[in-house]
């Protein structure tokens, strides 16, 4: 069953987990995320466990360098 991507209230963290950087990167689900990390997204800076017990995280800033380059202070050619 697709986890749906919630924005949270208020402000985005530095790190987002997998359902919160889905939903920053404007993903529909999860499963459809992380299929795209690694080729359109970063892959996450944090990676440990398997299965049920893996946790990923991603850096807001390194999301942005994807999302716009240019306002995150990086070359859009460089991606």
């Amino acid at each position: 069953m697709a986890r749906a991507a919630e924005i949270p209230t208020g402000c985005w963290p530095a790190v987002l987990r997998d359902e919160y950087a889905a939903a920053y990167a404007g993903e529909k689900t999860v499963e459809a995320f992380v299929s795209r990390v690694g080729t359109i997204w970063p892959r996450p800076f944090i990676e440990t466990g398997t299965g049920k017990g893996k946790f990923r995280a991603w850096r807001k800033i390194d999301l942005d360098r994807v999302i716009a380059p240019e306002a995150a202070g990086g070359d859009p050619e460089a991606l």
